[in-house]
């Protein structure tokens, strides 16, 4: 088992806007700007705004990108063989 840290890193910012959102509305308002984030949908005004579905998908996709490069490029392969337990780029 091993922990790809660019992948997950894509979803920090993700889980920063729920956070900030859950601190001001609780648990509804955290759900509601993930969702918002996913799909671009605001439920409040029922619009979809594609600058919120860039900024929820857009870091999720490049740290996976970023982990198929370090796989393609051998990174993850050195840091096994350096005899790092669990993560890898």
């Amino acid at each position: 088992m091993t922990i790809p840290l660019a992948a997950v890193a894509g979803f920090v910012p993700l889980a920063s806007f729920a956070y900030d959102g859950w601190k001001v509305g609780g648990f509804d308002n955290a759900g509601r700007r993930i969702a918002q984030r996913l799909t671009g949908i605001d439920s409040t005004t029922h619009e979809f705004i594609w600058q919120e579905l860039m900024s929820g998908w857009g870091p999720i996709l490049v740290g996976i990108f970023a982990h198929k490069a370090a796989n393609k490029l051998g990174i993850n392969r050195m840091l096994a063989s350096a005899g790092i337990p669990l993560l890898r780029l």
